[in-house]
């Protein structure tokens, strides 16, 4: 299928078909329409995510992890990747499928948390639609460049702001800067996979051997390279290790920082596997570039680390400054001497990291949309 092979193309040829006058209306009529049947009356209604960037088992983020409580509330799910082969399930109520097609045509809660797929929404009636800002617009600008206005996040936005049934924000920051726009905006904070992320269990054979102060996700323009290589430098006895994918615009800095004697590099993991690389951290970190794109960011990586039992130090970001078990530093110096402290952690003060993860569960998080969805009297097909 044509749809699948443009989905493979390396971001870059992507971007180049994007500026191609029209093709984002070839991309989003490859995608199909919606054949699948209405839910009956008074039942749950289903949720369509609209296809993006997102794998469902690569890097699991906000979006699959809400999509995967809005499952365990009763809602069957349907995720559209072009990239699959064909359509499978991924867990009782989560259908995996490659178009539009196989998704119910009405009676649908399209989730969408980027917003120019509203070009796709109209393919669907009877719909209500969330809108879920994960992060600040900002975020975007770097791959839009030379884009068409009408291929950006900014010129959908705000119609979608103002379209959409329910509007999300992950971070008390972020629902600040929009609720103006939208004064009923709900705010439903990031959360973690407890039964995924666990003290107990496997740790990835191919960590280094030592104490080891870890870092997964995305190596981006927002990781703190100065600081983290003055960090590695000041404590040459531990071993840090950054596991995630490497952003094009951060290669030349990261392959400096693997040069480090005492810093080892990880590809990106599996959803399923990265549980086992965290539980390998003696310490957790977080050193991000305090800026205006950061301070509105609430980190999945902060409770997972928590969850298996991993103490952790950050730049203080504003999420993190709120969390009471989470140790925040700004300059090498101090940082440095946050993570000794970590190490100094008893099992039973790495039990309570686990016991303060418990309140930020998916299940929980995923209650104030659920109430406002119904409050509306939404969340069931009429």
């Amino acid at each position: 299928m044509l749809h699948r092979l443009l989905a493979w193309l390396p971001a870059g040829a992507r971007n180049l078909l994007k500026r191609i006058p029209g093709a984002s209306e070839a991309r989003d009529r490859l995608y199909g329409r919606p054949k699948g049947l209405k839910a009956p009356p008074g039942s749950l209604r289903p949720v369509v995510y609209l296809p993006t960037w997102l794998e469902w088992e690569v890097m699991k983020q906000r979006p699959q992890y809400l999509l995967e409580a809005l499952a365990g509330a009763g809602h069957t799910v349907w995720f559209v990747d072009p990239r699959l082969g064909e359509e499978r399930m991924a867990g009782e109520r989560i259908h995996l499928v490659p178009s539009i097609r196989p998704t119910p045509g009405a009676g649908v809660i399209v989730y969408t948390h980027f917003a120019p797929t509203q070009t796709l929404i109209d393919r669907f009636t009877d719909t209500v639609v969330v809108y879920d800002l994960l992060d600040d617009l900002a975020i975007y600008e770097p791959n839009e460049e030379g884009l068409p206005a009408e291929r950006t996040v900014k010129h959908h936005h705000r119609p979608l702001v103002e379209e959409a049934d329910v509007v999300l924000a992950s971070n008390p920051v972020l629902a600040d800067r929009h609720r103006t726009e939208r004064e009923d905006l709900v705010l439903v904070e990031n959360g973690v996979d407890l039964d995924r992320f666990t003290p107990e269990g496997p740790v990835a054979g191919s960590l280094p051997e030592g104490r080891i102060v870890g870092y997964h996700g995305a190596v981006a323009p927002w990781f703190d390279f100065d600081l983290f290589t003055a960090i590695a430098n000041l404590r040459p006895d531990l071993t840090f290790v950054l596991v995630g994918p490497i952003d094009p615009d951060a290669e030349d800095r990261a392959d400096k920082l693997a040069k480090l004697p005492n810093v080892t590099l990880l590809p990106a993991q599996s959803s399923d596997q990265i549980a086992e690389f965290v539980r390998g951290f003696s310490v957790g970190v977080l050193p991000f570039v305090i800026d205006e794109m950061t301070e509105a960011v609430t980190p999945l990586k902060m409770y997972e680390y928590l969850a298996c039992g991993v103490p952790m130090v950050a730049t203080p970001l504003p999420a993190c400054v709120r969390e009471e078990v989470v140790q925040t530093a700004h300059d090498p110096a101090s940082f440095a001497a946050r993570i000794d402290e970590a190490l100094l952690l008893t099992a039973a003060e790495r039990q309570d990291l686990r016991n303060h993860a418990r309140t930020a569960s998916w299940d929980r998080r995923v209650t104030p949309l659920l109430d406002r969805l119904e409050s509306l009297g939404l969340r069931s097909v009429d």
